[in-house]
């Protein structure tokens, strides 16, 4: 990886982590529920990216670097544990599933540049978060030498990715925003409900 790639995306890559629901996550304040919607939508972006991906053949010498399997574990986990299901997917999840199927699935560059910012971002900060989350945290591990990957997918990586990474950082941002909002209107909810069940009880 170039000190450019890095250093000029670095603002994108710092907005992203002020976010109020990763602050959630790095507070450890994150409840299950808000988690299991983090995680279900997490799962439908990395699924579409990880498909086009190795139909480029990005994944050729990483294999296990690819995270859809884990997180399904993930997932089944938090479902076996607390009965949930049908996550809702937020608008951001779908605009984001639509970018990558119909605008950027054969462009190795803009793949390359999604597959550096969510892949790379787990194999450096997942390693911390994975400490935080509800659950086994499965979507932040890796099987086998972590530095030996990491310098595999450095060896992919160049300046040519500058531009579509940022995109890719603002739509994880926008997803963010939308899932705090969401988030807040469940507890809203959650308040109004507990408040009129007391305030009706006999």
């Amino acid at each position: 990886m170039t000190d450019n790639l890095k250093e000029l995306t670095l603002e994108n890559h710092r907005r992203t982590e002020r976010s109020a629901f990763l602050r959630r996550i790095l507070k450890k304040t994150i409840t299950p529920y808000q988690y299991y919607l983090y995680l279900s939508n997490q799962f439908l972006m990395y699924s579409i990216l990880e498909d086009q991906a190795d139909n480029l053949g990005i994944f050729d010498t990483m294999e296990v670097i690819k995270r859809t399997n884990n997180m399904r574990q993930d997932l089944e986990e938090l479902e076996q544990d607390y009965g949930f299901e049908t996550p809702v997917v937020t608008d951001a999840t779908q605009r984001y599933y639509e970018y990558v199927l119909n605008d950027i699935a054969d462009d190795y560059i803009k793949i390359m540049a999604h597959v550096y910012v969510r892949h790379m971002g787990d194999l450096y900060g997942g390693q911390v978060i994975k400490k935080l989350v509800p659950g086994s945290g499965n979507h932040y591990k890796f099987e086998g030498d972590i530095d030996a990957l990491k310098a595999k997918f450095r060896i992919k990586l160049n300046d040519t990715l500058v531009d579509e990474a940022r995109v890719c950082f603002d739509m994880i941002g926008t997803f963010l925003e939308e899932l705090e909002m969401q988030v807040n209107d469940l507890d809203e909810i959650n308040r109004n409900t507990k408040e009129y069940r007391e305030n009706t009880r006999l």
